[in-house]
């Protein structure tokens, strides 16, 4: 008896160290430092949620799984880009410099569709002096999934008849559910002017509250005829 009880002693601590063991393998490791070219956070399916990557090996952008656009193989934007459980981009965090300046953002996509919510800061080089602007911008999109209005662009751009091509690209870009006109901005414009910017659906400004570069504060409204009015003379 003596002898069973000590192999049931030794079974039983056997198993504890099994266990310790086993719940350590499975605890996060730490990393002091960890470098990387792209990181995905991933579901237990495989769903992508978030993708922090350099310009070579970004993500591109997908609606319902499906790749948005089949005819882009490429993205060149470093950031974090962010997807939902059903396997759409839901929008991102973009910091880079190309050719024409440097520009920083964290937008918001509309339910199958592209972005309609910025925080965006863009700066350019013109003749040796730099332009910058840096805001809040709202734009409007229409109910049809951004992935129908690509294909249809790229169905166009596909014609190889140039005048039936720029026929149809003409009739696209008339259609107001393939636009997405800016509504709102609030923030400071490359001419100094800083404040609330409301515009219509064809991007014209119809209400416009800043300070200008000089300090003076204007209320401004265009009215039916298409001229400004100044409410602060």
């Amino acid at each position: 008896m003596k002898k069973l009880s000590l192999i049931n002693f030794i079974l039983l601590v056997c198993i504890l160290f099994y266990l310790i063991y086993n719940q350590t393998k499975k605890q996060a490791t730490h990393f002091k430092k960890l470098t990387a070219e792209r990181i995905d956070v991933v579901g237990e399916n495989g769903n992508k949620f978030i993708v922090l990557s350099n310009p070579k090996n970004q993500a591109l952008a997908t609606t319902n799984g499906k790749l948005t656009n089949p005819e882009s193989t490429e993205r060149n934007t470093p950031g974090l880009i962010f997807f939902n459980s059903e396997g759409d981009e839901v929008g991102g965090l973009v910091f880079d410099k190309d050719e024409e300046g440097t520009y920083q953002m964290l937008t918001f996509d509309q339910n199958k569709n592209d972005q309609i919510m910025v925080l965006r800061k863009d700066e350019y080089e013109e003749n040796g002096q730099w332009f910058r602007q840096y805001g809040l911008e709202i734009s409007e999109r229409s109910e049809k999934p951004y992935i129908e209005i690509i294909k249809e662009y790229n169905f166009i751009n596909k014609l190889e008849d140039s005048v039936k091509r720029a026929h149809e690209f003409n009739k696209f870009w008339s259609n107001p559910e393939h636009l997405a006109p800016k509504r709102l901005f609030l923030g400071r414009l490359e001419n100094l002017n800083t404040g609330l910017f409301l515009l219509d659906k064809e991007n014209n400004i119809k209400l416009s509250i800043y300070v200008d570069s000089d300090g003076k504060p204007v209320l401004q409204y265009v009215d039916s005829l298409g001229n400004n009015k100044n409410l602060l003379k």
